[in-house]
């Protein structure tokens, strides 16, 4: 059968649409490998710091690669925008608009990178679609809008260019051979990368890997046979994040309290343990005289998401995925159902971000409230109001479990015109402006924001003392800590430093002396401290991976982590290893992150008991020491820890 003038047209329309764009694909090669170099712009610093951590004779390979990868970020955006082909002559606008439009995305990626420490993910883009995304990061509606001018004049300049750019310039014409060239000096690049990795451990790959779409190539199995010798490494986790006894194995009617009080679980954003102090928290610190301080108390992560996991679960906060991932719950609280507790959770930080609604909280959504409105102290003041209800109208004789999370010290560090006690402070104003904002400026305010957690605290106490008649059980926290820019980041989950992990642990319990414990404990101590308080006799490792407070072990690790990113961190009262993710092998320090001179002495004592616990030996008490009690009262809190 014959083909019709009419059957030939489409394919002679793609014809002609692909040789009106053959000319362009040599300068669009070239306009996109020079707008891969603009990674090197955006993410140079953060290169450059990876790479420093690493010996000398690593770090001109290193930066050579990052060059490379530029490059390839360039190719992967010429490959990418082939299909624009079609378009014909058109393909000289189509290009620019698409290779501007990654540039932006290299830009957003950048900020991400340098505020939090991981590249864009699911986990970003989960939370820039929540509906209080901007209020909850600080970034007000008229930065936004001015930031979104000023991004579409850039981009609009860099698209004029870029049609001019391709109109004009008829050079590079051997395409072909410079995209091969390009995949082969990528292909090296990579596989020099796994050499190095191999040979010198994670901290290379970290560097590696530091700009954004760069494939981590490990070739340990293949080098360690071509070798015969195993690959570099620093520590490395060694518990599987199935590992342990999982708390849902226990059935909550098994769970036996003996004693029955109200129970006040007090979480606080951000509050990191140095605020705790009598000017800045001034009723707590009071109330304190008479509960117990854990002046070595850490949150299992630097996130929120992972450390109400810990807290809640019982578990570390590396088993997070795994064990919610498999569906399982905590035992906490169909174990207080059991035992007749009427439970109420109250939010004013949205536990709604990041699925915790769903995961943490999956079984009490009938008693969760998380959907306060207005600036975070007002969302304080009414979670307050909503407890303070709940307390008035349950009877007596009804035992409560009530959570309050309060959102006042989350950035921006909200609070009303009373709590302005220190000064000068950042207003508040402009989030993108903090880069500018004197580090003291940001802690005055976020010193004034704890002011008025603290107040609120106060009422609440005092109120629910008075309407209940009786002192309840309370536990006082904070979720994780804060930097300001003591490390170069204003925030959190970005590491596992002390200032983003040391948080206040308050406990104030009939069956609790007074006094101040310098054992090291965690939020993953939270539920056995509870069960031992409470009465029940099960065994701490029937309950996860954590031990009681009331009996602490003084010779314990405990692990934490970023959350994000496999970094971790395992603390002992008398030394800190730091291993995972962007560190060099293993870093040693005291509690504080400051060097040891016997750093070296220390970590060879220790050694055995921590490679035990990496091997999965388990958070519980190895020692057989009798149980530290609180110091006396009188002594000063911050008598152990360094100045600031």
């Amino acid at each position: 059968m014959s083909r019709t003038p009419s059957d030939t047209l489409p394919a002679q329309g793609l014809r002609q649409r692909l040789a009106g764009a053959t000319p362009l694909l040599g300068p669009a090669l070239l306009w996109c490998t020079l707008h891969g170099l603009l990674a090197l712009a955006f993410f140079g610093a953060p290169l450059l710091a990876s790479v420093e951590r690493l010996a000398a004779s690593l770090r001109p390979v290193l930066l050579a690669g990052g060059v490379i990868q530029a490059l390839f970020l360039g190719l992967l955006t010429f490959v990418a925008t082939l299909p624009l082909m079609l378009l014909g002559r058109r393909y000289a606008v189509a290009l620019p608009i698409a290779v501007a439009v990654g540039v932006a995305m290299l830009g957003v990626d950048a900020l991400v990178l340098s505020s939090l420490g991981f590249h864009i993910n699911g986990l970003v883009l989960a939370v820039a679609l929540q509906p209080r995304a901007l209020a909850e990061t600080g970034l007000a509606p008229h930065e936004l809008a001015l930031l979104a001018v000023g991004t579409l004049a850039v981009l609009s300049l860099d698209v004029w260019v870029g049609v001019q750019f391709l109109r004009r310039v008829r050079r590079p014409r051997h395409v072909a051979r410079l995209v091969a060239v390009l995949v082969l000096t990528t292909a090296v690049e990579r596989l020099t990368s796994a050499w190095l990795v191999f040979a010198h451990g994670g901290a290379v790959l970290h560097a590696a890997t530091t700009l954004p779409l760069q494939p981590p190539v490990r070739m340990n199995t293949l080098l360690m046979r071509l070798t015969s010798r195993p690959p570099a490494s620093g520590l490395r986790l060694g518990v599987s994040p199935e590992a342990g006894v999982p708390a849902s194995t226990i059935d909550p009617a098994a769970v036996r309290f003996t004693r029955k009080p109200d129970i006040l679980l007090i979480l606080v954003e951000s509050l990191r343990d140095d605020f705790f102090r009598p000017d800045v928290m001034p009723h707590l610190w009071k109330r304190a005289e008479h509960g117990t301080r854990f002046l070595h108390h850490h949150s299992a992560a630097s996130s929120t998401d992972y450390s109400v996991f810990s807290l809640f679960f019982g578990l570390e906060a590396q088993r997070r995925d795994a064990v919610v991932g498999a569906g399982r719950a905590p035992l906490l609280f169909p174990a207080l159902r059991e035992n007749g507790y009427r439970q109420a959770f109250f939010a004013a930080s949205s536990v709604d971000w990041m699925g915790l609604k769903d995961t943490v909280f999956r079984d009490v959504q009938g008693g969760l409230r998380t959907d306060y409105e207005g600036k975070s102290h007002l969302r304080d003041a009414a979670m307050v109001k909503d407890a303070l209800d709940l307390a008035r109208t349950t009877p007596v004789d009804t035992p409560l479990f009530t959570f309050v999370f309060f959102a006042g010290t989350h950035f921006d560090y909200d609070y009303p015109p009373r709590s302005a006690v220190f000064s000068p402070a950042w207003d508040g104003k402009g989030g993108l402006a903090t880069a500018r904002v004197p580090a003291e400026h940001l802690k005055a305010r976020a010193w004034n924001s704890a002011y008025e957690v603290d107040t609120k605290v106060e009422e609440l106490l005092s109120q629910w003392e008075a309407v209940r008649g009786t002192r309840p059980l309370v536990v006082f926290t904070g979720d994780h800590g804060e930097e300001f820019r003591e490390h170069g980041r204003v925030g959190h989950a970005s590491d596992v430093t002390e200032l983003q992990l040391h948080v206040p642990m308050l406990v104030f319990d009939e069956r609790l002396p007074p006094g101040q414990v310098e054992a090291v404990t965690g939020h993953i101590d939270l539920v056995p401290t509870l069960f031992d308080l409470l009465g029940d006799t099960h065994t701490p490792e029937q309950l996860g991976d954590g031990i009681p407070m009331s009996r602490p072990d003084p010779r314990r690790y405990l692990l934490t982590t970023i959350g994000w990113e496999p970094r971790y961190a395992l603390i002992g009262r008398e030394l800190k290893v730091r291993f995972g993710a962007g560190l060099p092998g293993t870093e040693l320090s005291d509690l504080w992150d400051r060097p040891l001179p016997d750093a070296q002495e220390r970590f060879a004592a220790e050694a055995p008991r921590i490679l035990r616990r990496l091997r999965g030996g388990g958070a519980q008490s190895e020692a057989s020491e009798p149980t530290p009690r609180p110091v006396p009262t009188g002594a000063p809190a911050t008598a152990t820890q360094p100045p600031r």
